[in-house]
């Protein structure tokens, strides 16, 4: 038996992978560098077998714990960072699923005790003791996620957990907010730590590049929550909220992310409200999708859209046509197979690669018997497609309303941002439709954030122009958020 991965979360315990105790252990650096990086760290971990996965572990916390002996002062009033009283603790999760019971150091952790469930396909924070816990199986969830997207999705994740222990430490818990503002707090640190490894001062982790945050960025929303069932199960936020947070660290730094006024923000997770949607993991079949433009529904719908937009600029907006080709019909790049040609107002799109784009969603799948992870690939996103027909219709708008370019870096930027405005407009209930011709599903805005990073810069696509996928991640957050008039 086996469902769809969920990412834990205990009531007596936050989640809050990996931090402070860094400045209660001896830290010793030995061994030789790797090129361009540190030594690697050796921390006084609880139960660690010495293998691989833990000395990722040990080189991200001690760059993570760096990085926050710096920022915390000017965060808390000029107090220093105080270690974590309850230490390190890495345990083999997959035995403990397999025996029903903790063994050795990890039948100290305070919150294991309560569950063993605690330690399985997990990292966490305990408020009961004030110690940081982690799975190292290789066939649990963390180490899956290493070994598809590298080392840099791990620290992403425990630069989370340590944002986490930050907002402990600030009292952030003692409020009583709900579990998606402290969590998107954490995804907001995890961009503030990234952005100093994208700067290269992190020792363990110097040769950071925007492809290699892409890549761990991809991890981060793999590993994502499934969408929630009730509303008593949003918790993490969606792929959209968290990137979002992440982008607003990377821009902001810490002090924007334990601000008071991060907690003004909205968040777009919530439960399936339809069953037969639920039932069909709110896609609507291919066929539909790539239907005759006289039926198709994102064609339709993206028209009167910018049809109604535009009359606000009072100018006219001429209907875009969608037809399928193998390329576009137009100057665009000998490999595009998805793309709007201005002189005939078309977007055109390859069937073969619109099915590609439709099958591309990563995700994850767990055993419930021994919580081994199997990272899934191809799997499909009606969205991913509709937005990149909305990209398509951004184009139209920057050519017709505006006669600016369509082929560079900005129009890309702008186009991706008008399809968040038009994301905005459609993400709601069926039961809030106005002129709407589609609504979206719960799901629909991670399809879309994943088809940022990994579907829209394809030279078969738009072409990456000399963007990143953060940067189309955030050029659709902008749209999403502020709305027409910033983008």
């Amino acid at each position: 038996m086996s469902k769809r991965l969920r990412w834990r979360v205990r009531p007596w315990a936050v989640l809050v992978c990996l931090s402070l105790a860094l400045t209660a252990c001896a830290t010793t650096i030995n061994g030789k560098p790797s090129v361009g990086n540190a030594p690697n760290a050796h921390l006084n971990v609880k139960g660690t077998d010495g293998g691989a996965f833990d000395t990722t572990v040990q080189n991200a916390l001690a760059d993570i714990e760096s990085f926050w002996r710096t920022e915390y002062p000017k965060i808390s009033g000029g107090k220093s960072l105080q270690p974590l009283r309850g230490g390190l603790y890495s345990v083999d999760g997959l035995k403990v699923a397999e025996t029903k019971q903790l063994s050795g150091p990890a039948e100290q952790n305070a919150c294991a005790q309560k569950s063993i469930a605690f330690v399985i396909d997990n990292g966490a924070f305990c408020t009961l003791d004030d110690s940081i816990s982690w799975d190292r199986s290789p066939t649990h969830l963390f180490a899956r996620l290493a070994q598809k997207y590298g080392p840099l999705v791990v620290a992403l994740i425990f630069a989370h957990e340590f944002g986490h222990a930050i907002s402990y430490r600030l009292g952030v818990f003692n409020k009583d907010l709900p579990t998606i503002d402290t969590e998107s707090q954490a995804d907001c640190a995890a961009g503030a730590w990234a952005a100093s490894a994208l700067k290269g001062q992190d020792p363990h982790f110097r040769n950071v590049t925007a492809a290699k945050l892409d890549n761990a960025l991809e991890g981060y929303l793999d590993g994502r929550d499934g969408t929630p069932t009730t509303l008593q199960d949003v918790s993490h936020g969606n792929g959209f909220d968290r990137l979002s947070a992440v982008a607003d660290g990377l821009d902001n730094g810490p002090t924007y992310c334990f601000s008071s006024r991060y907690f003004d923000r909205t968040f777009t997770e919530r439960p399936y409200s339809d069953p037969q949607d639920y039932s069909q993991g709110g896609n609507s079949p291919l066929s539909e999708v790539l239907a005759p433009e006289s039926s198709n529904y994102f064609a339709q719908d993206l028209n009167r859209f910018w049809v109604k937009e535009a009359k606000t600029v009072s100018k006219t907006f001429t209907p875009v046509k969608l037809a399928a080709a193998e390329h576009p019909k137009c100057g665009a790049a000998a490999q595009s197979e998805f793309g709007y040609c201005a002189a005939d107002n078309t977007v055109y799109y390859s069937a073969a690669f619109a099915k590609t784009i439709y099958d591309s969603l990563p995700g994850v799948d767990i055993d419930d018997t021994n919580g081994d992870v199997t990272l899934v690939d191809n799997q499909p996103g009606d969205f991913a497609v509709g937005v990149m027909m909305a990209i398509g219709w951004g184009l139209a708008v920057r050519h017709q309303l505006f006669q600016r370019s369509t082929e560079d870096k900005a129009a890309l930027i702008a186009a991706i941002c008008y399809s968040g405005s038009y994301a905005k407009d459609v993400n709601i209930r069926q039961d809030q439709i106005t002129d709407q011709k589609i609504y979206l599903s719960p799901s629909d805005l991670d399809e879309a954030v994943s088809a940022m990073l990994d579907q829209v810069g394809k030279p078969e696509a738009f072409g990456a122009r000399g963007t990143s996928g953060l940067d189309r991640v955030q050029a659709f957050v902008k749209g999403y958020k502020d709305g027409l008039s910033r983008c």
